[in-house]
């Protein structure tokens, strides 16, 4: 597959260092956006290994295309179905039912569960606007600190971002690594759920009366409305992962708007919950079903994401809003109006693909995949530690992943993984994009500003959450590969 060249493993590996240096650059200290630093790093990695000039656009194009090919189609799916749970306030639904069912004084677990089931369709961003004034509701109604509430609930979010479809890291180091988005779900769950209980509501639980100096803001306002924004704050490609709600300049008001007609608890749960469960029902039908069966085909067609989404999407399109009166002209507006803020996380992740496109052809990814091979370093804690160490540099948890994947599937390739082994790759990058978020990354900011933090009060709280979160993701992962 790779190129003739004249460069030895260990050259196509400095290379391969030299190109993320590069990238680095680029969008620390020149501020580039992802997509143009991606697009200079490819070419100048492409010739440098001595792929012919003329053949790189094909190149390019090949990756940006091929990975967007699936790609694309599931993210835009999964917006659209957030859109519809947000405009339902399907968020409202579930954190009341949650509250009924664990009472107030398990506020903090009913607001982290709420979140957690919210968590899966939306859209991190989109979610931020849309749980925020429940939880400032929830705090003034259960009396527990804010901090003890708010953390339970936005790193719900950030850890379903981060290892569940539909969302757009996980869904592309999954396409980049062949793997199964079902087996990602799977592991996602098994890893991401202790890793929310310890590192999310269990250490904000403790935190938040260590932090009662915070308190509601009494304007209820978010980021944008005056002041600097998360998107000023953050660096280019941490704007991919949020941000994008103060790019709407939607606020808690409109978020907590009343809507009459609610929607029960119950389509709220199977909305959420349908694609999940299709996806995995197609990945074990081939175990659970007899190959080649008319239940099996059955499964298999119901269950590719794109097909489960499109299914879910419409059946959100006819419970929460023609059943509830909408025209399909609102309906189409309601569609249109989660496509602009896609736009850029789909470009990067188009841009990650033309980058791994390159690795392959020019053999720089065989190379690396030789080389630390041989050096013994397990691809787990490679593809943590480079993830993590992406994160740090460039701030956004999408681009750091979409920037390990294509290093690490060569590695995972040679160690011939099967699929469970992959996803737990794929699981192991983005505990690595989720640890150590500071000062270059949009969430941070938006914790920041919606909680009227400190930099120091926000290093306590948001820092040290995600980075337990990561790292406890990152050990179940591994202890779980140890018996692969």
């Amino acid at each position: 597959m790779h190129i003739t060249t004249h460069l030895p493993d260990w050259g196509l590996a400095l290379l391969a260092l030299a190109g993320i240096a590069a990238l680095l650059l680029l969008v620390i200290k020149i501020r580039l956006h992802a997509v143009l630093a991606l697009l200079i790093v490819s070419v100048g990695v492409a010739i440098a290994a001595g792929l012919p000039v003329k053949d790189i656009p094909d190149v390019l194009a090949g990756g940006f295309g091929d990975t967007l090919g699936s790609v694309a189609i599931i993210i835009t799916l999964g917006a659209m179905l957030g859109r519809m749970l947000e405009m339902a306030n399907g968020a409202e639904v579930l954190s009341r039912a949650m509250i009924r069912r664990f009472g107030e004084d398990r506020a903090p677990l009913a607001m982290g569960v709420t979140a957690l089931i919210f968590g899966i369709p939306m859209f991190v961003d989109a979610a931020w606007i849309v749980l925020l004034p429940l939880m400032f509701a929830v705090t003034r109604t259960s009396r527990k600190p804010l901090i003890a509430i708010a953390l339970p609930a936005v790193g719900a979010l950030a850890m379903t971002n981060a290892v569940l479809p539909p969302h757009p890291g996980p869904v592309t180091a999954a396409g980049l690594l062949h793997v199964s988005l079902g087996w990602v779900t799977v592991f996602g769950i098994i890893c991401g759920l202790p890793a929310w209980l310890l590192g999310s509501y269990a250490y904000g639980v403790w935190i938040g009366p260590r932090m009662s100096e915070v308190t509601v803001p009494e304007d209820l306002s978010v980021a944008g409305e005056g002041g600097t924004t998360p998107d000023e704050k953050g660096d280019g490609p941490g704007s991919a992962d949020g941000g994008v709600a103060v790019a709407d300049r939607r606020t808690t008001a409109v978020a907590s708007r009343a809507v009459e007609n609610p929607p029960s608890l119950a389509s709220v749960l199977a909305i959420v919950l349908l694609p999940m469960v299709l996806i995995m029902l197609n990945t074990f039908s081939t175990v659970l079903l007899k190959e080649g069966s008319t239940a099996q085909n059955i499964l298999e067609f119901v269950g590719d994401p794109i097909i489960a989404l499109a299914i879910t999407v419409l059946g959100a399109f006819y419970i929460f809003g023609v059943r509830r009166g909408l025209s399909g002209k609102h309906l189409e507006q309601a569609a249109n109006a989660c496509l602009g803020p896609i736009a850029s996380v789909t470009l990067v992740i188009g841009a990650g693909g033309m980058f791994a496109a390159v690795l392959k052809k020019t053999g720089v990814g065989s190379a690396l995949a030789h080389l630390l091979g041989n050096a013994g370093v397990p691809t787990l804690v490679l593809a943590f530690v480079l993830a993590t160490a992406l994160r740090v540099a460039l701030g956004s948890k999408t681009v750091a992943i979409v920037t390990t994947a294509p290093i690490v599937a060569p590695l995972a390739a040679q160690s011939h993984f099967g699929q469970a082994q992959l996803a737990l790759v794929v699981i192991a990058i983005a505990a690595g994009g989720t640890v150590l978020s500071h000062v270059n990354d949009a969430g941070f900011w938006l914790m920041n500003r919606y909680f009227r933090l400190t930099i120091p009060q926000t290093l306590k709280s948001w820092t040290v959450m995600e980075t337990l979160m990561g790292v406890t993701a990152f050990l179940i992962a591994l202890v779980i590969s140890l018996f692969l």
